[in-house]
């Protein structure tokens, strides 16, 4: 083969093909994945473009196309409705938009542009995050004075990993801290053991279970049991059982009966 004919092979079939790059959206959310070439500065009438979706599937589909001067979309049933060119691809850029994304949206993403021969590819990896669900908190155990309980919260659905963290709030809203005899599950990061319950656990426990995209949260109401049934603070005195001492110091005299 002369060195003429090599030249001309190598005209006719140009490959340019661009380094990969990833994008993360949260899902719901808009996006436009580029692709830009120079293609079009050939011939118009020949003008080729593809997007192709490359997932779970073992083949790679078509997400959108353009030919013969017509356009293709709606190839993927979960995405009608939801893919269009974002620009004029006439003109060098054949960017895809896509609107209100669904986790089923995540992939490999290639443009393929050609014209008379030659061709240029786009590589995006897209990878669309979901927040997680709106956990659901519960409680194991019977909450009275030196016993144990276990909280407990769970969000069925999200993008892994999913972190959880559990914190008191007071009436305000306010962030406390934990009980000081809360012991963590390494294991289970979504759950938390109370033990040597006192009255003063009494309160409002949250959960939020978060990742990249997002987070949710529950609480839930922890009313601890003193062991003989009435809150301290309701407990009533006779006067018969007050004396003052000569330091002039008010002792209350009371036994288990009072409380």
């Amino acid at each position: 083969m002369s060195v003429l004919s090599i030249l001309l092979l190598a005209s006719c079939c140009t490959w340019m093909s661009q380094a990969q790059t990833e994008f993360k959206r949260v899902a719901e959310a808009n996006v436009t994945l580029p692709c830009l070439h120079r293609l079009h500065l050939l011939e118009p009438a020949s003008l080729d473009i593809e997007w192709l979706l490359k997932n779970s599937e073992a083949e790679p589909k078509v997400v959108i196309t353009y030919a013969g001067g017509n356009i293709y979309h709606d190839m993927i049933e979960e995405q009608k409705g939801r893919v269009s060119f974002a620009s004029n691809f006439l003109s060098g850029d054949a960017s895809l938009e896509i609107s209100l994304l669904q986790p089923s949206d995540s992939g490999q993403y290639t443009c393929k542009v050609k014209n008379a021969g030659q061709y240029e590819w786009t590589h995006i990896t897209l990878k669309v995050l979901e927040k997680p669900s709106k956990p659901k908190c519960w409680k194991e155990g019977v909450a009275s004075e030196g016993k144990e309980i276990t909280l407990q919260c769970n969000s069925v659905s999200g993008t892994a990993p999913i972190m959880y963290m559990w914190q008191r709030v007071d009436a305000k809203g306010k962030v406390a801290f934990l009980p000081p005899s809360t012991r963590h599950n390494l294991s289970n990061p979504a759950q938390i053991i109370v033990k040597n319950l006192t009255w003063t656990f009494t309160g409002s426990y949250q959960c939020i279970a978060s990742n990249e995209a997002g987070e949710e949260s529950c609480v839930i109401q922890v009313t601890v049991q003193r062991k003989y049934g009435r809150p301290l603070e309701t407990f009533e005195l006779s006067l018969e059982k007050l004396r003052i001492t000569r330091a002039g110091i008010r002792v209350y005299m009371y036994s288990a009966t009072d409380l």
